[in-house]
């Protein structure tokens, strides 16, 4: 991790399910560099500006990253992915990134997000956090996501709570 330290419930929780979750939903992640045989390009969908990275806001990054897991676009959720130190890509390995990147689609990939609450929940040392709820195939989850400020002032999220969410990748 290169001296980068992730909340822990990212790291157990990801590290837990990865054996699981990734042989069933890894044939489904499109980046937006590939494209599955016979299926069409999926166009980027990173950010407000795109020649940066992040959003002008805690909750513009929460949708941007939720429209990235929905087009399968890892491109566009490493865009939107960090913490106060920068992108969570200029972090990891690649190998180590896109693992993470595919738990993490796989699991919030969804039909419809609701944001319950109009503001964070929390805002605690530079964070935002987020109730989120997220509907897939009839059924839903209530989940929080923290953003925080990285470089420049724009917009990351950084930790999403996955436990809550096991039963979306199904």
């Amino acid at each position: 991790m290169r001296g980068h330290a992730w909340p822990s419930r990212v790291r157990g929780t990801v590290a837990a399910m990865a054996v699981v979750v990734l042989s069933a939903c890894a044939k489904q992640v499109v980046s937006s560099g590939t494209t599955l045989p016979g299926a069409s390009p999926v166009p980027s969908v990173t950010t407000d500006d795109p020649s940066t990275f992040g959003s002008a806001t805690g909750k513009g990054a929460i949708e941007g990253f939720l429209k990235a897991v929905n087009a399968q676009d890892l491109q566009g959720m490493s865009a939107l992915w960090g913490n106060a130190k920068g992108l969570a890509r200029d972090q990891f390995k690649r190998e180590e990134l896109e693992k993470r990147l595919i738990v993490m689609q796989c699991l919030i990939q969804h039909d419809k997000a609701v944001f319950p609450e109009d503001r964070p929940r929390l805002v605690t040392g530079g964070r935002q956090e987020f109730l989120i709820e997220l509907t897939k195939q009839g059924a839903s989850a209530r989940t929080s996501i923290t953003t925080v400020q990285g470089p420049g002032g724009r917009w990351l999220v950084e930790d999403v709570d996955v436990a809550k969410l096991r039963d979306f990748c199904r």
